[in-house]
């Protein structure tokens, strides 16, 4: 569990930092404003932490802007909050571990990717990030220095709540420590000799977002992504077949399938449908400046394979079902319980759960006229 919800007694020890105006107040422009200034002054005290130990401990209180953030059930604010609070934790963390090591030996840019490159972090997700080295890096002379200061912000991250990635696919893995060029070649690989898998690696990386660091090693990579994905749809097309594998959500009669508890997991059958629609549609028409799912839908609106109205029927559908996720997660932690992203569609009221079965069935629909337009990819 992460740090700052490690058990329910922690939720009333955070929570008592902050104004009950946060949680009482019927004004949601006062509550934003308060929730505002508080975050900011958290921002500033992760930027003057002094040890990793001290962030950690500072991390406990992103518990509690969460929740007011959430508080009017607004999931791109709630998102928001907790990607900006790991991006500063990244940056303090490689200042820290900086400042013991030295000054690094070659220029790099530290990556985030998946859900913290879309800015989508929710409070059970787990890191993901790489390193992007200038070209005069040499493992031999470099390696070293490199891997002992990605081990020390991954586990530092860990310590504050993000937790390590379960694939390992993180800049504590050297799989993942790469020279600009390099990079640049593993997506000219993805794209035009695509098969399932590099697809999978592809969908997470080609979420990216710079950091901390130099960004301009990241100039080769935006331009390999908008000048390759418009002409080789085999990465797309592979995208289209792994997401039209995935167990439907809506059965006979357009019933709820559910696990053995009676829950539905919203993360696999809205969420990631939602964040590989929005991906497909924004690269096939060679948008690359925009990695956030609801950015991305508008902005491939009326392009390519996306319709005006498709890309804001998605964008509705995008903002119902984070908005439900965001309600689920503030309700079990009021309740002392760890969030996750399951929900008990009975309980919803008749109302939100037909909204939910529209949802589906449009996620459904979208997924089907992309895999008329990429029906031949083998297994």
């Amino acid at each position: 569990m992460p740090a700052f919800f490690r058990k329910p007694g922690d939720l009333a020890s955070i929570w008592h930092r902050f104004p009950a105006a946060l949680m009482l107040t019927g004004n949601i422009r006062l509550a934003k404003n308060l929730l505002n200034t508080h975050f900011q002054h958290f921002l500033r005290h992760l930027a003057d932490a002094p040890t990793p130990q001290a962030l950690a401990r500072l991390a406990e209180a992103l518990g509690g802007l969460w929740l007011a953030a959430a508080q009017d059930g607004t999931a791109e604010s709630a998102a928001g909050l907790v990607s900006d609070a790991a991006d500063a934790l990244t940056r303090r963390l490689l200042q820290l571990a900086q400042a013991e090591l030295g000054p690094p030996p070659v220029a790099y840019a530290w990556i985030a990717y998946g859900s913290q490159g879309r800015r989508e972090l929710t409070l059970n997700s787990d890191q993901d990030n790489a390193l992007v080295f200038a070209e005069d890096y040499r493992e031999d002379r470099h390696g070293t220095y490199f891997a002992e200061l990605a081990g020390r912000v991954c586990n530092g991250l860990a310590d504050c709540g993000f937790i390590l990635c379960p694939g390992n696919m993180m800049a504590s893995n050297p799989t993942w420590r790469l020279r600009s060029s390099d990079w640049a070649q593993h997506f000219h690989d993805w794209i035009v000799a695509s098969d399932r898998h590099k697809a999978r690696l592809a969908g997470n990386f080609f979420d990216l977002r710079h950091i901390d660091g130099d960004a301009r090693l990241l100039t080769p990579l935006f331009a390999t992504l908008a000048e390759l994905c418009p002409r080789h749809d085999s990465l797309l097309a592979h995208w289209v077949a792994n997401a039209n594998v995935a167990p439907a959500a809506l059965g006979m009669f357009r019933r709820f399938i559910v696990d053995d508890r009676g829950r539905l997991d919203l993360k696999h059958a809205a969420t990631i449908p939602l964040v590989e629609l929005a991906r497909i549609h924004s690269l096939a028409a060679g948008i690359v400046d925009t990695s956030s799912t609801l950015p991305r839908l508008l902005a491939a609106a009326g392009k390519r394979w996306l319709s005006e109205a498709g890309a804001h029927d998605l964008a509705r559908s995008w903002a119902f079902i984070g908005e439900l996720r965001v309600r689920q997660q503030r309700q079990a932690l009021m309740r002392g319980e760890t969030p996750d992203n399951h929900i008990d569609p009975s309980a919803l009221s008749p109302e939100t759960q037909e909204k939910l079965r529209q949802t589906l069935q449009l996620i459904a629909l979208h997924q089907r006229a992309l895999l008329q337009i990429y029906p031949h990819m083998p297994g």
